[in-house]
C-alpha cells in the first residue's frame, strides 16, 4: 500500500504580499484547476499543512493566558509577556503570526473557488465531501481568529495579486462573534452538515492513511465536523436562550448520529490497596492521557493535527511538549522496499521517530489554581473485606481528582527537587504525535454549558454526575392535580385552559382572565394578550413542573416548564433512547466510587507486582459529596431565600468550568473558554469580566487541602489589566 506523507503540499505559486494589513494576507496561493481526485487530494493535503502551522499556538496561546499554568523563571520573554497580557505586537513572534491563519483561509478559497463539483463517476459527484470539509475549515479557521482577535477580515476571495487585497472592502467585511456564524451560513455551511466525510480508499475503513513516519494515521481523524463547528459558533455568539438551544442541538444531532454513537464510556481508576491512586484510565481506550495520540479504534478522539515523525518528512509539532518540560529530538529511518517476490524495488520507504526528556527547564508548570481545583474534589472508595469482594461501608476517602495523576507527571526530580511536568504531550520519554482539535468529552462538557444557558441546569449538572440517559434524566413531576379546573402550587392559584384548535397553552391568573403566557413557535414562553371566553377553550386536567431546586425542607422552587415543550421544541434533551444506556458520568473519572462490577456482585481484582488493585468504578458518583444542592450552596447560593433560575444557571455554570480544568487542561482551550462563558455572564449581569480578571489573577493562589498549606499569589496588577476587555485580544496589523 501506498502511503502519502503528511509534507506533502502541491501548490505551485506563492506570493508575499507587503505592507501594514497585506502582511496579514501572505499566503502560499494555488494557481491550480483541480481537474482530478488526485490535484485536489494533494491541495487537500496541502491545506492540511497549513493547519499544522496554528496548531501548537492553539494550544499554547490557549494555556498560557488561563488560570491552569503559570510561568517560571525559564519561560521566553515573549511567552512571558503574552502570558501577563503585555501583549507583543503582531509578527514579532512565530506564536503572533496572524498571516498562518489566513494562509489557511486564502488556500481553501482557491480550493472552493476551482474545484469542480459538479464532477461525476459512477453516478456519484464524487468531489462534494471533501470540498464540504474544506469549507469546514475555513470555517474553523475564522473561529479561530475571531477567538483571539475578536474582529477579522472575512475574505472568500482567493488572494493571487495585490490588486486583489488593495481592492478588498474592509470596513463591510469584518466578522466577530456576533455575526460569523450568519456570513458562514450564508456561503452554504449548513448545506453540508450531511455531506459523509471523503474516502481515499486503501485503508480499513476506506477513509485512507496518511503516514507520519512514526505510525499510520487514519484520515478520518483529520476531519472537522461541521455541526461542531456551528455548535461552537451558536454557543459563542451566545445571543439568547435561542443561541444556546441551537448550539445544544448541534452537539446532541453530532453525539447521536455518528456511526457509533458517542456516548460516554465508563471509566477505570486502578487503586493500590495501600491507598495511592497509581492510575486512571477509559474502557476501551487505554490511558486517559493519551489525549494527544490517535487510535483509529478509539470512540474519545474526534479530530486532531498530526505531527511528523521528524524535519525531513514534515512539520514535527514538538513545541508544545518543549515548552512542558520534555525535550525533544528526532530520528530518522529508511529501508528499501520489495515486491511480492521478496526482490528490491529500489524505492526506500523513510521513516522516523520522536523521543523526549524531562527537563527541569520547563517554561511553563501546572499552577496553584489547577493543583486546588484537582485537590478540592472528593474520591471515595469502598473498602474491600478480602480478595474478590468488597464491603457496604465506606472507606478511603481522599481529596483530590484522580485524573490530576494522569495530567501531571509528578515523579520528576532533578537533584533531589521535584517537577511536576504538564503530561498530556509526553510523559516520561515518550512523545505523542498528534495536537487535539475536538475529542468526545469536550463535546460532551459544551453540551452540558449549552443545555444550562438554554435553562435546563439540572439537566447540565446530570452530564457531570450520572451521564444523561433514560434512567438519569431529571423527573419532571405532576405537583399537583385539578379540583373543578382549578389548581394551587405553592400557595398560588392558577386555572390552565388549552386552545381547543391550535393546542398553544394558555396559562391564565384569575386575577386577570384575559392575560397569560403561551409557548410561541420557537418554544420561547410569551404573553398571550387576546381576550379569554366563549366556547373555543376547553380545560386540561394537569399541569406538569420540573423540580429544579429543594434545599432540605425550605422554600421549594419550582419553574415552569412541560411535556410539550420538551418533546416539540427540545429535542436535545432527549435521552430516553437506549443508544445512552452506556452514557455516565464525567465526573466520575477522577472522583467515582469503587464497589462493584454492573451486576453488583464481586469487584473486579487484578493481581500486580505491586499488590491487587481494583479496577471499576462505573461512573457512580457519591451523592453525599457530589450533589446538586450541595456544590450549589458551595459555589454561592443560600438555602433561603430560594435562588432565581438565574443564579442557578450562574452557579451551575461555574462548576462546569471546574469539570473543564479537570478534563481538559494543557490542551489549548482554558482561556478562550473562559472569555466565553465571561461574556456570557456579562450578558445574564453576573460581571463576568471581573470573574475572569479575580480568576486568572489567581492562578498563583491555592487554599490549602490535606497535608498541604495555602499558598497566596494574588497579582492585583494582573487584574486591573483583565478589567479591559481589549486586553483580552491579540491586535491585527494595521489596515
Amino acid at each position: 500500500m501506498k502511503k502519502i506523507f503528511i509534507a506533502i503540499t502541491a501548490f505551485t505559486a506563492s506570493i508575499t504580499l507587503f505592507t501594514s494589513c497585506e502582511d496579514m494576507m501572505t499566503v502560499d496561493a494555488g494557481d491550480k484547476t483541480y481537474e482530478n481526485a488526485q490535484d485536489t487530494l494533494y491541495s487537500y493535503l496541502g491545506i492540511m499543512r497549513a493547519m499544522q502551522d496554528v496548531a501548537e499556538r492553539q494550544v499554547i496561546l490557549g494555556e498560557i493566558r488561563g488560570d491552569l499554568v503559570s510561568a517560571t523563571d525559564y519561560a521566553t520573554d515573549t511567552l512571558h509577556a503574552i502570558s501577563n497580557f503585555n501583549n507583543p505586537q503582531d509578527q514579532s513572534c512565530s506564536m503572533l503570526n496572524v498571516s498562518d491563519y489566513y494562509n489557511i483561509i486564502n488556500n481553501c478559497n482557491f480550493y472552493i473557488y476551482n474545484c469542480d463539483t459538479s464532477a461525476v463517476k459512477s453516478n456519484i459527484k464524487y468531489m462534494i465531501p471533501e470540498y464540504a470539509q474544506v469549507h469546514a475549515i475555513r470555517a474553523w479557521a475564522y473561529l479561530q481568529l475571531v477567538k483571539n482577535y475578536r474582529e477579522v477580515p472575512y475574505i472568500t476571495q482567493p488572494v493571487s495579486n495585490l490588486d486583489v487585497v488593495e481592492n478588498f472592502d474592509y470596513k463591510n467585511n469584518l466578522v466577530n462573534k456576533n455575526n460569523l456564524v450568519d456570513r458562514l451560513i450564508k456561503d452554504g455551511l449548513t448545506q453540508m452538515i450531511e455531506t459523509r466525510y471523503p474516502q481515499y480508499g486503501n485503508t480499513s475503513n476506506t477513509w485512507g492513511i496518511w503516514n507520519n513516519g512514526a505510525r499510520d494515521v487514519s484520515a478520518r481523524l483529520c476531519f472537522i465536523p461541521i455541526r461542531l463547528v456551528l455548535g461552537d459558533l451558536y454557543l459563542l455568539r451566545g445571543n439568547g436562550e435561542s443561541d444556546y438551544r441551537q448550539a445544544a442541538q448541534y452537539y446532541f444531532d453530532y453525539l447521536k448520529g455518528e456511526t457509533t454513537p458517542l456516548y460516554l464510556q465508563g471509566c477505570i481508576a486502578n487503586k493500590m490497596r495501600t491507598g495511592t491512586i497509581s492510575d486512571i484510565s477509559l474502557n476501551n481506550w487505554g490511558t486517559w492521557a493519551n489525549t494527544y495520540s490517535y487510535d483509529a479504534q478509539t470512540n474519545e478522539v474526534i479530530t486532531t493535527i498530526p505531527s511528523a515523525s521528524n524535519a525531513g518528512l514534515g512539520k514535527m509539532l514538538t513545541r508544545v511538549a518543549d515548552i512542558y518540560g520534555y525535550t525533544p529530538s528526532s530520528s530518522q529511518t529508511s529501508a528499501e522496499t520489495t515486491n511480492e517476490e521478496g526482490e528490491g524495488t529500489g524505492e526506500y520507504e523513510v521513516g522516523g521517530a520522536i523521543t523526549v526528556i524531562p527537563n527541569y527547564k520547563r517554561q511553563y508548570c501546572p499552577s496553584e489554581a489547577y493543583s486546588e481545583v484537582n485537590f478540592l474534589q472528593t474520591y471515595i472508595t469502598y473498602k474491600e473485606s478480602n480478595i474478590g469482594t468488597v464491603s457496604d461501608t465506606k472507606g478511603i476517602i481522599e481529596n483530590h481528582d484522580a485524573r490530576y495523576g494522569r495530567s501531571i507527571q509528578g515523579d520528576y526530580s532533578y537533584e533531589g527537587v521535584t517537577y511536576p511536568l504538564c503530561s498530556k504531550a509526553a510523559r516520561n520519554i515518550e512523545f505523542f504525535y498528534a495536537i487535539p482539535v475536538y475529542r468526545k468529552t469536550l463535546v460532551w462538557l459544551r453540551l452540558a454549558e449549552a443545555i444550562n444557558r438554554a435553562g435546563y441546569p439540572e439537566f447540565a449538572f446530570a452530564i457531570l454526575k450520572d451521564g444523561l440517559n433514560q434512567y438519569t434524566l431529571p423527573a419532571i413531576k405532576t405537583l399537583s392535580t385539578a379540583t373543578n379546573n382549578v389548581y394551587t402550587i405553592n400557595g398560588t392559584t392558577y386555572n390552565k385552559k388549552i386552545h381547543s384548535d391550535s393546542g398553544i397553552e394558555v396559562y391564565v391568573t384569575p386575577e386577570d382572565p384575559r392575560t397569560g403566557f403561551y409557548y410561541d413557535e420557537n418554544g420561547d414562553f410569551v404573553q398571550y394578550t387576546s381576550a379569554v371566553g366563549g366556547t373555543k377553550w376547553q380545560y386540561e386536567q394537569t399541569i406538569d413542573y420540573y423540580r429544579q431546586l429543594t434545599y432540605n425542607t425550605y422554600q421549594p422552587m419550582y419553574y415552569m416548564t412541560d411535556t410539550l415543550r420538551l418533546n416539540r421544541f427540545n429535542q436535545w434533551l432527549n435521552f430516553k433512547d437506549d443508544v445512552w444506556n452506556s452514557t455516565y458520568g464525567i465526573h466520575a473519572r477522577g472522583a467515582g466510587i469503587m464497589k462493584t462490577d454492573p451486576d453488583g456482585k464481586n469487584a473486579l481484582w487484578q493481581s500486580t507486582n505491586n499488590g491487587q488493585v481494583m479496577t471499576n468504578i462505573y461512573g457512580k458518583l457519591d451523592s453525599v459529596y457530589y450533589d446538586y444542592t450541595t456544590l450549589l450552596q458551595s459555589h454561592g447560593l443560600s438555602a433561603i431565600p430560594a435562588p432565581t433560575l438565574a443564579d442557578t444557571i450562574d452557579a451551575v455554570e461555574n462548576i462546569i468550568v471546574d469539570e473543564l480544568a479537570l478534563e481538559t487542561a494543557f490542551e489549548g482551550n482554558r482561556f478562550t473558554d473562559l472569555v466565553r462563558i465571561a461574556e456570557h455572564k456579562n450578558a445574564s449581569g453576573k460581571q463576568g469580566t471581573q470573574w475572569l480578571a479575580t480568576k486568572i489573577a489567581n492562578r498563583g493562589t491555592r487554599k490549602a487541602f490535606p497535608s498541604n498549606p495555602a499558598v497566596e499569589g494574588y497579582d492585583a496588577t494582573l487584574f486591573t489589566k483583565l478589567l479591559n476587555q481589549q486586553n483580552w485580544y491579540f491586535e491585527l496589523p494595521k489596515w
